[in-house]
C-alpha cells in the first residue's frame, strides 16, 4: 500500500515519508515525539517504509549505522526536537569517523521562534549548528515544497564521493502544514570515475615491484570492490592485509588473505621485504599506524575517493583519486599476471600470529575460536570496545564483506547492541552475533526491548571483567 506520492499535495510529514520511499528506503529507526508526529502519521498511512521503534535516540542512530554498514545502503533515523535530536549526535559522530551514510531527520521548534531563545518547548538555540562537526551535509527546511528536494540533495551528498552522515531539521509547523510534496526525483550521482593516466602509471609501478602488498581499507567494502580486489591480488601475487573497517573485503580463507595483522610483529618480515604498498580506501589513521609510527615501504601508492586524504598522513609516491572498486577493476586490466608464489608465506605469517596470540592471551583465542566455529560463514559480527573485539580484529576469520562491524575510528562504547539490530534488520538471512562487555552493554541495554518487540534475532555475548 502506498501513501503520499512525490508531487502530490500532502503534509510535510507525509512528504518526508514519500521522499524516503522514492529513494528506496525500506526501513527507518526512531522515536515519535510532540513535534514530529506528522512524520509518524505519514508512516502509518503507507507500507513502503517500515519503522523500528527504538527506546533511546542514540539507539536509533546506531541502528541506522548498523543498517547502513550491513546493507551498503543508507541508514535513516528519526527524532523529535532538542534533547532527542542531540541524542543522535554520538551516532552521527561515529558514522562520520567511519564514513557511513546515515541520514538524521529531526523536527524543530515552530518557525516563528527559531533563533530567538524565547524558551519554546525543546528549544535548542542552534540545533542545526550542532550537526556541523559530524555531518557532510546539513540543512533546515523552511517550506513543505522544499522537503523532497532537500532530502534528495542530502541523500545524493552522502552516497557520492566519501560517504558520511547528513542531518535535516524541519520545524514542526512545516511538518504539520500542507503543500505540494515537491517533484524532484532521486539524483543520479556517478562519482566512480578514475584517472586513466594515473591507472597506467600505477600499473607500471606495480608490474615492476618485486614484493608488492595491498592494504585494503573500508573504502573497498563501501565500494563493493570485493571481486576486483581478489582478482588484482591474484594477478600481482600480492598478499592482502586489511584495516579493521576493511575486514571481510577478501575472504579469510583466500590464500593471499593476510588478515588484519599488518601492525602485528608476525608481519614484520613481510613489511620489511615490501617494496611497493598499494593502500586502497584507508586514511592511515592513528590506530592503524601506531600513531603514525608504522614505517612505510620505499613506494607507497594511495587510492582514495576523497582527494583531501591523499598524502594527509603519509607522503605518497603516487596516487589515484577515485572509487575503490572502479580503480581496482581498472588496475586488474592494466597489470600483468604473475605466477603464484607467495601464498605459503602468508600461511606462515598467519600461523605465527596465532601462535604469538595463544602465548599472550590463550583464553581469548579459545573464545574467538568457539564463536567462529559455532557460526555459519555468512554470520555478521558486531563489536563493542572489548578485549574480544581487540583480539578479534586479528583472529576472528571473516569470509563475507559487510559482516564485521566495529566503530573503529570514534571507538564509541555502547555501539554494538543497537547497531546489531540495524544489521539484523537489513539482512534477515544472516545470523548476527554481538560481542560486548558488561559495561558497554549497559549503555544501551534498553534496546533489547526493541529487538524483542520487532522479533530481531540476535546472539549477544557479554564479557565480564
Amino acid at each position: 500500500m502506498s501513501g503520499t506520492e512525490v508531487g502530490s499535495t500532502s503534509t510535510g510529514g507525509a512528504a518526508v515519508v514519500a521522499a524516503l520511499a522514492a529513494h528506496g528506503i525500506e526501513t527507518v529507526f526512531g522515536i515519535p515525539g510532540t513535534h514530529n508526529l506528522a512524520v509518524y502519521e505519514g508512516l502509518a498511512g503507507q507500507s513502503d517504509v517500515t519503522h523500528i521503534l527504538a527506546r533511546h535516540e542514540q539507539g536509533a542512530g546506531f541502528m541506522a549505522d548498523g543498517y547502513a554498514r550491513a546493507s551498503g545502503g543508507v541508514g535513516v533515523c528519526l527524532s523529535t526536537t532538542g534533547p532527542a535530536a542531540l541524542n543522535v549526535l554520538t551516532p552521527l559522530g561515529t558514522a562520520f569517523a567511519d564514513s557511513v551514510p546515515v541520514l538524521s531527520i529531526a523536527s524543530e521548534i515552530p518557525s516563528r521562534g527559531l533563533g530567538l531563545g524565547k524558551g519554546f518547548l525543546h528549544e535548542c538555540v542552534d540545533q542545526l549548528g550542532c550537526y556541523s562537526p559530524v555531518t557532510k551535509f546539513s540543512a533546515r527546511v523552511t517550506e513543505v515544497e522544499a522537503i523532497v528536494p532537500t532530502l534528495c540533495s542530502a541523500i545524493a551528498a552522502i552516497t557520492s564521493g566519501r560517504p558520511r552522515p547528513a542531518a535535516i531539521d524541519i520545524p514542526c509547523d512545516i511538518l504539520d502544514a500542507e503543500g505540494i510534496a515537491g517533484d524532484t526525483v532521486p539524483e543520479d550521482v556517478d562519482g566512480s570515475g578514475s584517472d586513466d593516466q594515473a591507472i597506467h602509471r600505477v600499473a607500471e609501478v606495480l608490474d615492476s615491484a618485486q614484493r608488492p602488498l595491498i592494504w585494503a581499507g573500508g573504502g573497498v567494502v563501501r565500494s563493493g570492490g570485493f571481486a576486483a580486489l581478489a582478482r588484482l591480488a591474484e594477478r600481482l601475487d600480492a598478499p592482502v592485509f586489511s584495516t579493521v573497517l576493511g575486514k571481510g573485503a577478501l575472504p579469510a580463507d583466500h590464500p593471499l588473505s593476510a588478515g588484519e595483522g599488518l601492525l602485528h610483529p608476525s608481519a614484520s618480515d613481510m613489511r620489511a621485504d615490501c617494496d611497493v604498498l598499494l593502500a586502497v580506501g584507508t586514511g592511515f589513521g592513528q590506530l592503524e599506524t601506531v600513531s603514525w609510527r608504522l614505517p612505510m615501504p620505499p613506494v607507497l601508492i594511495q587510492v582514495d575517493v576523497d582527494p583531501a586524504m591523499i598524502g594527509l598522513n603519509y607522503p605518497v609516491q603516487d596516487s589515484i583519486v577515485g572509487d575503490a572498486g572502479t580503480v581496482l577493476e581498472a588496475l586488474c586490466e592494466a597489470v600483468s599476471e604473475r605466477k603464484p608464489a607467495r601464498a605459503d608465506g602468508v600461511a606462515t605469517m598467519r600461523s605465527e600470529l596465532r601462535r604469538q596470540s595463544i602465548e599472550r592471551c590463550g583464553h581469548v583465542v579459545d573464545l574467538i575460536d568457539a564463536v567462529r566455529s559455532g557460526t555459519p560463514r555468512e554470520a555478521i559480527f558486531v563489536n563493542d570496545l572489548t578485549v574480544a573485539g581487540y583480539w578479534g580484529r586479528y583472529l576472528l576469520d571473516v569470509y563475507e564483506p559487510r559482516s564485521y562491524l566495529y566503530p573503529w575510528n570514534f571507538c564509541t562504547l555502547g555501539y554494538a547492541l543497537s547497531a546489531s539490530i540495524g544489521a539484523a534488520t537489513a539482512r534477515r538471512d544472516c545470523p548476527v552475533v554481538v560481542l560486548t562487555g558488561d559495561g558497554g552493554m549497559l549503555f544501551n541495554i534498553q534496546e533489547l526491548a526493541t529487538a524483542v518487540q520487532h522479533a530481531v534475532p540476535l546472539t549477544v555475548i557479554v564479557l565480564k571483567r
